[in-house]
């Protein structure tokens, strides 16, 4: 009873006249409204009394319940699509993973995936509701504050914004997608789950597997188009918003154009003075002090056309005189780095001078030239470990020969022996 009451002073009931629906034959022995409403109540149904020895306890009828929680529910209708996305990952999964116990998953996910469907196709229809209402303003005023109270507050932001974030759940549509057909192609998980669908109570029943199967098939099959389909209904959208966003740009634009402008403000103002009729009209500068500009001095002067340029000869520009030096210096450092195949041979010639073989830790660089060659050496022989350079074998070893200008790969210098040197 307290809590009819304060539910009838919310509304701002607080006399059974009020309450009344003008039957004069009513029974008025009560004056407070919420022994009135309780006795509607009870009388029609809503609500039924059961008394336990000196005590009246009070339920609401569970039929009356269900329709409650039904016209609750339509007020709480809209589906948040990132909540809906991660209901069909998790369910599916679930039901993927431990068909015999978690089968119900697969009704849920179905379920859920049916309003995810719904919500997107609001959201396209609540952009034709608003445009409608939108654009049927007849002031640029309203259009603005319809456009953001109703279209982006109440709608883009609260349910489209969502599938635009980087983090956003949405992203996993296409696992899900994926999942669904992965779950499709497997005869054995499709038993499975139909059978739990017969022990669950999920089927009506008398139910058998064949029929099972159809519904876990057709609710996979619907899940999966579902998540496929969103991408282009994503696109439609989008399209949809960016035309919707032109045709209020155009619109406000030329209401705007159309509208009283400052030379018409200007002229019913002047209309407005003229019909004043006083001879002294005071008009009230922000400067008063500043006087009006009477003399040629106070007026705009242009500024003097600027002088052409000063005509000059042009001058070739001198050579450095260093370009000559610095371009031989490069040449003969390019051709002092630059190895050859003569180049290695004059060095190979210079180490084996008196010897038959030489290894790399025998040889000793004296210059520039010679640290290049001594570097190619082993690189020449990398291919095959084994390479002929003019009447010498370089081989390469397993081991590596430090010194003081270069760390390289270990290797020998052999003179080759040919059937004259043999005889």
């Amino acid at each position: 009873m307290k809590q009819i009451e304060i539910g009838l002073s919310e509304f701002g009931i607080g006399s059974m006249g009020e309450l009344s629906e003008g039957d004069p034959e009513e029974d008025q022995t009560t004056s407070q409204a919420h022994y009135l409403a309780y006795y509607r109540l009870r009388d029609t149904g809503w609500l039924t009394e059961e008394t336990e020895k000196w005590r009246t306890y009070v339920d609401m009828n569970p039929d009356a319940f269900m329709v409650l929680g039904a016209i609750t529910d339509f007020g709480n209708s809209r589906v948040r699509v990132a909540g809906a996305v991660v209901d069909v990952k998790n369910n599916l999964e679930a039901a993927n993973r431990e068909p015999e116990t978690m089968a119900q998953g697969l009704a849920n996910a179905h379920d859920t995936a049916l309003r995810f469907a719904r919500s997107m196709r609001r959201i396209l229809a609540g952009m034709r509701e608003i445009e409608d209402r939108i654009l049927g303003n007849p002031n640029a005023a309203a259009i603005l504050r319809t456009f953001f109270q109703d279209f982006v507050d109440g709608l883009l932001i609260a349910d489209y914004k969502q599938l635009k974030t980087s983090n956003n759940p949405y992203r996993h549509r296409r696992t899900i997608a994926s999942l669904a057909g992965d779950m499709l192609a497997d005869a054995a998980l499709l038993g499975k789950i139909a059978r739990a669908y017969i022990e669950q109570g999920v089927m009506a029943p008398g139910a058998t597997i064949a029929t099972a199967e159809e519904r876990v098939v057709a609710e996979l099959e619907k899940i999966k188009s579902v998540f496929e389909d969103v991408g282009p209904f994503m696109d439609k959208i989008e399209d949809f918003r960016d035309r919707l966003e032109r045709r209020i740009r155009t619109t406000v634009h030329y209401m705007d154009v159309m509208g009283e402008g400052s030379a018409e403000r200007i002229v019913r103002l002047i209309e407005q003075l003229s019909k004043i009729g006083s001879d002294e009209v005071e008009i009230r500068l922000r400067s008063p002090d500043v006087g009006l500009p009477i003399t040629s001095l106070a007026l705009y002067t242009p500024p003097p056309p600027k002088a052409p340029p000063e005509r000059t000869r042009f001058k070739v520009p001198k050579q450095d005189p260093y370009l000559r030096a610095y371009v031989q210096a490069t040449t003969e450092f390019d051709r002092m780095v630059r190895v050859s195949d003569q180049k290695l041979l004059e060095f190979a010639r210079r180490q084996m001078q008196g010897r038959d073989a030489v290894s790399s830790a025998e040889i000793e660089i004296e210059s520039i030239p010679d640290l290049f060659a001594y570097r190619a050496l082993p690189n020449l022989a990398a291919v095959g470990r084994s390479v002929r350079l003019g009447e010498f074998t370089i081989t390469l070893e397993e081991e590596r020969t430090a010194n003081d200008w270069i760390d390289v790969t270990a290797f020998r210098i052999e003179r080759t022996r040919t059937s004259a040197d043999a005889a």
